[in-house]
């Protein structure tokens, strides 16, 4: 009999045709929770999509509206084999090398002569190539000055398709990152790099 009491408690809770009671609410109250969760997430979702509007027009599509001034900037070393970026190789071993020739390549294809005389201005040199706003219509997208890999001379990878790993004179390719507004040379302070090779003793020396 309690089996039974339990069983006759249990579907009364779903479903009370007295009270006419679903899971122990009326019609009437189970619609006014649900047009409240109705309400109440449509008011977070219109609250996140502002917050997210307002967000939106404080950015601008060309330039962070934000940003910290490096010091120095990066740079970028190609060709890099590890994340220790040491170049190691033998000249009689071209396989030790020749990934190294494919991948400045690979990098320098972009600095074709015909592609940055699509893409980029013919700048003059020793100017800075300013691109002002004027008020309240802005000059974008900025567009960058020409760097053929001409430029290059020995390193372009046109006269030496090797880049001199062949003969012991390698090339390295440093790109420094772009930093808006920097005005590199100003003030007298031209940037400037110093490298030099890491020399490995070999033992014995003779």
């Amino acid at each position: 009999m309690a089996k039974d009491g339990e069983k006759s408690e249990w579907k009364d809770f779903v479903w009370n045709p007295r009270t006419r009671e679903f899971l122990g609410r009326t019609a009437s109250s189970w619609g006014l929770i649900i047009l409240f969760y109705i309400i109440f997430y449509l008011f977070l979702g219109g609250l996140f999509a502002l917050t997210m509007y307002i967000m939106l027009q404080t950015l601008d599509d060309h330039k962070p509206t934000w940003q910290d001034r490096l010091s120095t900037p990066g740079l970028v070393i190609r060709p890099h084999a590890d994340e220790a970026f040491e170049i190691v190789y033998s000249i009689q071993k071209t396989e030790s090398w020749d990934m190294y020739a494919q991948a400045l390549d690979k990098f320098l294809s972009p600095y074709n002569n015909t592609l940055q005389a699509q893409k980029n201005h013919e700048c003059t040199p020793d100017q800075y190539f300013l691109q002002e706003d004027s008020g309240d219509v802005k000059n974008n997208p900025k567009r960058s000055c020409q760097f053929n890999r001409t430029f290059l001379d020995a390193c372009s990878g046109l006269e030496d398709r090797y880049y001199g790993y062949q003969i012991g004179q390698p090339c390295i390719i440093i790109k420094l990152n772009r930093v808006i507004g920097l005005l590199p040379g100003k003030d007298g302070q031209a940037p400037s790099i110093t490298c030099g090779a890491k020399v490995i003793p070999f033992f014995p020396s003779q």
